[in-house]
């Protein structure tokens, strides 16, 4: 038996250094999008530890974050799932908060928290053979890129409209998003597009880009952002052929390199001299060196599928 596929659930009480992955089973030939989906747990040198299964969402989990209570969060952006695993490993009741392609949260200083649409508009990827569903009372459009904010009770109390990139697609709204150091700055990307963004949550304006990618040559593979983490002061992006290391500002303090492109998620460490990216068409993590590059452990799950990654601080 594969052992990252057990017959049932085998996830951990969560200790300081898991990594987690969300790693949903592809087993939909008519959708390469869809499948069971499952959290993988690893030690902080990705030894395996367990699987979480998860049955009723239908297609990729990600957006793996923690909040203050230790409560790993997690997203199914198609079915309009919020998945939440409670740190003695326990899978909570899946919850539902709107009908929108929610892919991310942030958890802020006031008891407060966000939601964001992953998607925005009316664009369905061309080259999958996956299909986003259209909103209910928007049927036009499978998302509106919009950030929701919820109070401690779970009672919607605003939502801003951040300016997106849309992607190689056309559709992707606010796909990976990082709570700036201020407690109050959003900063995100919309995966495959060129721009790092950013929007201040108590004022309601958009700030300035933090970087814009410049267009690809034609040779190779484009430049294009992905995810983005926060570490301390400091941000990590995996940026397809490496992992970059920015100030808050976007000023690049370190580029780390590595093999072969895909690198679309990355996971800061429990201090600032390692990090943990995941590739997405080869289905490779690795745990690496930010001083000098140096790969300090790999796994290698599936193609296509790795859509969420932290580590647990603890």
């Amino acid at each position: 038996m594969n052992e990252l596929a057990p017959a049932e659930s085998n996830l951990k009480p969560f200790e300081t250094g898991d990594v987690f992955l969300g790693a949903t089973l592809l087993n939909n030939p008519d959708d390469d999008h869809a499948g069971r989906g499952r959290i993988l747990q690893f030690d902080q040198d990705l030894n395996f530890k367990g699987a979480l299964w998860i049955e009723d969402t239908t297609h990729l989990v990600g957006g793996l974050n923690f909040a203050p209570d230790n409560t790993l969060w997690a997203f199914d952006s198609f079915a309009w799932k919020v998945v939440r695993v409670a740190p003695d490993a326990s899978l909570l009741p899946t919850k539902s908060f709107a009908d929108r392609p929610f892919g991310s949260v942030q958890f802020l200083a006031n008891g407060n928290f966000t939601l964001v649409e992953y998607l925005k508009g009316s664009a369905q990827p061309e080259n999958l053979t996956t299909r986003y569903p259209y909103l209910p009372d928007d049927p036009e459009n499978v998302g509106q890129g919009k950030i929701y904010i919820y109070d401690q009770t779970e009672t919607l109390v605003q939502t801003f409209e951040p300016d997106v990139h849309g992607g190689v697609s056309g559709s992707m709204g606010a796909t990976h998003t990082a709570l700036g150091s201020d407690g109050k700055t959003l900063i995100y990307t919309s995966e495959t597009g060129l721009r790092l963004m950013q929007f201040n949550l108590d004022t309601g304006e958009q700030g300035e880009d933090l970087m814009t990618l410049p267009l690809g040559s034609g040779s190779g593979p484009p430049p294009m952002v992905f995810d983005v983490t926060r570490m301390d002061d400091k941000l990590v992006m995996p940026l397809g052929t490496k992992l970059s290391v920015l100030t808050e500002s976007g000023e690049i303090i370190k580029d780390v390199p590595l093999p072969e492109f895909g690198w679309a998620l990355a996971a800061a460490g429990t201090d600032q001299t390692y990090a943990y990216a995941a590739n997405w068409f080869t289905g490779d993590v690795v745990k690496v060196s930010l001083e000098n590059g140096e790969v300090l452990a790999q796994v290698t799950i599936a193609p296509s599928t790795l859509s969420g990654l932290i580590q647990f601080h603890g």
